[in-house]
């Protein structure tokens, strides 16, 4: 064995154990797509779901920081979802995408707790930037409370 293949394969461990888990809801197929294609690198660890109740499901098993869905999701519609999330004890940061994403839409994302607005055609930039913040907030809360419950 070579002296460097032992750093790269430590390396590759732990982008794979330390990616940032993101759950994409209902999305529709192209969108899911292109947010697949932008979170898809190692840094970003991608599992998507359909439906509201698939979402729910997924969270009972996995931590995750931020969701992202379409207003509309097969079984519901976003508000429906984030009322879901806002139950749990450490819900994900949500994420609302639309085409037609508006200073309205916006307002009431943020007015019922939902974390911010992406339009669609998706930027890229955009994208990767809002989720990021999001998932850097969502983790800096969970750490607070752990020191707050002494754990």
């Amino acid at each position: 064995m070579q002296p460097d293949q032992t750093p790269i394969s430590k390396h590759r461990q732990e982008s794979a154990s330390s990616a940032i888990p993101v759950l994409l809801i209902g999305t529709a197929g192209s969108s899911r797509g292109v947010l697949r294609g932008i979170l898809g690198f190692p840094r970003w660890k991608t599992y998507e779901t359909l439906t509201c109740h698939e979402a729910i499901g997924l969270l009972d098993r996995l931590p995750i920081g931020v969701a992202i869905c379409d207003t509309e999701i097969q079984d519901g519609k976003w508000q429906l979802l984030l009322a879901e999330f806002q139950s749990r004890e450490r819900p994900p940061n949500l994420i609302v995408s639309s085409r037609l994403a508006d200073e309205r839409l916006w307002a009431e994302v943020l007015n019922l707790g939902g974390y911010d607005v992406l339009a669609q055609p998706f930027d890229r930039g955009e994208v990767l930037r809002v989720t990021h913040r999001a998932w850097i907030e969502w983790r800096q809360e969970r750490s607070s409370l752990r020191m707050g419950a002494g754990l």
